[in-house]
């Protein structure tokens, strides 16, 4: 451990001198994964300068990063900045400001998630045709120098994009994106942001993979700790501006993107979680581990759901003080009251809605059949009461048509009934009847009693000795003969009550498997009938090796049998 600390000494003070490092010896940014091709050089030099980028290459102040195709990286920044680059992409590192980073995007695409905490910080990714800025936000940014067209999609908060040839500005909020082409006017499309992240989901599930199982118990603690703090302080905000009679807008509006930059942070952390849950099942399945080694994965693996549900926790919770509609104006006394039961009553349908997509956008697959059911009645009733608060709101309206608390409250409703359809598509699955899995069970249960008669058949039959058949066949030897004769035939005809159960078994789980092809989510049922066929089907391949072997050897045995006693 001391050769170890004595290295990272070593190490943070030589690359404290490097132009990569802040003044006070923090990494700005360095590679958080890698695969694939990935080359570093300097920008002011030729191509003849690109060398192979590593985990451990450090990245300065005009770096030129370029990943080749089918390669990517992650590049993590000290303020918690996550930059993942695609394939056929090439960026130049502006990093001289710690405060202020600029990338410049040369060609292809990256995924930027700024989540800096601090009030002054930025971020710019320059393009050809433009600068996007950002601040607590996700977004997507793509330069094709052929096409010379650039785009940004924003999939959380906002960017700020400007037009290099004109200097103008747009504001492109969620859900948004922006193309710039040359003597082409600025054109705004809405986009999808779940088929947006689904188009990154493979690079994104690499944040995390480059972590070393040994590191995880601090990793884990980390991001507990942080999260859990972070919380803290939003929530102590959140609940300070909800006993106000009136919040001032800034004050709503900082608290709001503070919950944006959080959720930034919680979604990266889940990634994170689910691909070290992964790194720990790949562990657990290794041949040869001790008794130490597998109760450290499994307590890895109890540490790390823990932490998801967390993470999830969190998520909820932010997106409720994100949605939350403050008092921001003083309105007539004849409607505060009123108002005020809408905006709780909207709340809590909004906690109900919101713990059900932190579950749609992590992992759903894998919830039971019984969840699935009352997630569809939870989304279905939010309907009907969103319905009647949206009724209510409009009887305000028609009194006060200038009442802007009321009018916030009818865009946040229209938001959450527009958000159900999509919800309930998500939670539609094709249910398996559980007396098909209480059957399987069953069918198990039985193959593991046959596979226990016939070891036990096969431990009597190698129990009888056999002696060799000759011309002097005295009786003892025939009884041998008769009694292995005898118990290999019993062990085939256990053998085909096993191969019968079998059959019964593949057929429940081939109809069963036809009939939810079409379900893109798996329920945990569907997972279950899954581990039970596996388990039967590998119990009785094992049986089927000793089996063929008895029966080449019955027709020998009987042949032996006939023979000694016709003589």
């Amino acid at each position: 451990m001391k050769r170890i600390g004595l290295l990272l000494l070593l190490m943070t003070f030589v690359f404290s001198l490097s132009p990569g490092f802040a003044q006070n010896g923090v990494t700005i940014v360095k590679f958080g994964d890698l695969h694939g091709e990935v080359n570093v050089r300097p920008d002011s030099e030729d191509d003849d300068a690109y060398i192979f980028a590593e985990l451990s290459t450090p990245l300065h102040h005009n770096d030129r990063i370029r990943t080749l195709t089918r390669s990517g990286a992650i590049l993590s920044f000290a303020d918690m900045t996550t930059f993942v680059m695609k394939e056929d992409t090439t960026i130049v590192l502006d990093i001289a400001n710690q405060r202020e980073s600029k990338i410049g995007l040369v060609a292809g695409n990256v995924w930027v998630n700024l989540k800096k905490l601090v009030a002054d910080g930025s971020m710019e990714v320059e393009m050809s045709q433009a600068v996007a800025g950002i601040k607590g936000t996700n977004i997507t940014c793509s330069s094709n120098p052929q096409a010379q067209e650039d785009r940004v999609k924003v999939l959380r908060g906002h960017a700020r994009v400007r037009v290099k040839a004109t200097n103008e500005e747009f504001d492109v909020e969620e859900g948004e994106e922006i193309v710039i082409k040359p003597e082409t006017k600025p054109e705004k499309l809405q986009i999808d942001i779940e088929v947006e992240q689904q188009n990154w989901e493979e690079d994104l599930s690499r944040l995390g993979e480059s972590l070393d199982i040994d590191d995880l118990p601090e990793i884990l603690r980390n991001i507990n700790e942080s999260s859990a703090a972070e919380f803290g302080r939003l929530n102590e905000t959140f609940q300070a501006l909800m006993g106000m009679e009136k919040v001032e807008l800034a004050d709503a509006t900082a608290l709001r993107t503070s919950a944006e930059r959080f959720v930034g942070v919680i979604l990266e952390n889940i990634l994170i979680l689910n691909s070290s849950r992964r790194r720990v099942d790949v562990a657990m399945g290794v041949e040869g581990l001790t008794d130490e080694q597998r109760a450290q994965l499994n307590s890895l693996t109890r540490e790390i759901a823990t932490a998801l549900a967390s993470q999830q926790t969190y998520q909820t919770e932010a997106a409720r003080m994100m949605r939350y509609q403050f008092r921001t104006s003083a309105i007539s006394e004849e409607f505060q009251a009123e108002l005020e039961i809408i905006r709780t009553e909207l709340a809590q349908i909004v906690g109900d809605l919101d713990s059900i997509r932190a579950i749609i956008s992590g992992n759903i697959s894998g919830q039971t059949q019984d969840w699935f059911t009352q997630a569809l009645d939870e989304c279905n009733q939010a309907q009907v009461r969103l319905t009647d608060l949206s009724q209510r709101v409009a009887s305000i309206i028609s009194e006060e048509p200038t009442n802007p608390d009321a009018q916030a409250l009818v865009k946040s409703i229209a938001d959450q009934q527009a958000s159900i359809p999509g919800m309930l598509k998500s939670l539609t699955v094709v249910e398996v009847d559980t007396a098909t899995i209480t059957e399987m069970q069953q069918i198990e249960f039985e193959i593991s009693e046959a596979i226990v008669t016939l070891e036990q058949g096969i431990r009597d039959y190698n129990s009888i000795s056999a002696s060799p058949v000759s011309a002097s066949v005295s009786r003892a030897t025939i009884i041998e003969q008769e009694a292995r004769l005898k118990a290999s035939i019993a062990i085939m005809s256990n053998f085909a009550n096993a191969r019968r159960l079998y059959q019964k078994a593949q057929r429940k789980y081939d109809s069963t498997m036809r009939s939810t092809a079409g379900s893109g989510v798996r329920t945990g049922e569907q997972e279950e009938m899954d581990a039970l066929w596996m388990n039967i089907s590998d119990r009785f391949q094992q049986l089927g090796v000793v089996a063929e072997e008895l029966q080449q050897h019955i027709q020998e045995l009987e042949d032996d049998l006939n023979y000694m006693l016709n003589r």
